[in-house]
């Protein structure tokens, strides 16, 4: 069983990093064989982990089609920011309103970020920057929500690496805005740090243009 379920793990991760690099684009047919291959595991891992993938809403089952790599939609980008400003911003207010101290691995996590601006490397930006902004969530001491953030995790992170390779530049602006997000929170200036979410969490229209309705 423990066999099983690390072929599982081992086949999620090598399609989920497929398709957050671009290596596995939108709409692209998945073959079990090919994928049993290149991990070096039996079709059955192979199945199950597509059907956690699909319940992430990577990819879709298709009767007699097979897996397909799922789009992002335009639709569906805006309502990931949606939901992100609406749990955000009030994580933001609590801890302002609550005078809450920010966790000091916060600072840490924006340097870490901010070496991905040189090296281009998305994915990984992709990873710290949900660990950046779930150590926010998470410091408002709600359980409920900070759960209800975490299941936007998957799609957040796609949308995150979409948006970065539509346009690197954006980079230093991005990193601009944490800084000023961790600024307002450390003097527990609600009205700047919400400010600043709204701004860091509308979606671009040269993001959308590239992305079906």
């Amino acid at each position: 069983m423990t066999g099983k379920k690390q072929a599982k793990d081992l086949v999620y991760d090598y399609v989920h990093n497929g398709i957050l690099s671009g290596e596995m684009k939108s709409g692209q047919f998945l073959e079990e064989k090919v994928i049993s291959d290149a991990v070096g595991v039996s079709r059955t891992p192979v199945r199950e982990a597509f059907h956690l993938l699909q319940n992430n809403r990577l990819i879709s089952l298709l009767p007699r089609h097979g897996a397909q790599v799922r789009a992002i939609t335009g639709h569906e980008l805006m309502e990931v920011y949606e939901s992100r400003r609406l749990i955000e911003g009030y994580a933001a207010q609590r801890i302002c309103d609550e005078k809450y101290p920010l966790p000091p691995e916060l600072r840490a996590l924006q340097r870490q970020i901010e070496e991905t601006t040189r090296t281009r490397d998305f994915v990984r930006r992709s990873i710290i920057d949900q660990e950046f902004h779930r150590t926010i969530v998470s410091t408002m001491r709600n359980n409920t929500l900070a759960e209800l953030y975490a299941s936007l995790q998957v799609r957040q992170q796609r949308v995150a690496v979409a948006a970065m390779l539509a346009n690197p530049e954006r980079a230093p602006r991005i990193d601009s805005e944490h800084d000023r997000l961790l600024d307002a929170l450390e003097r527990h200036d609600a009205v700047t740090a919400r400010a600043v979410i709204d701004e860091h969490l509308r979606p671009y229209s040269d993001v959308l243009a590239n992305l079906p309705l």
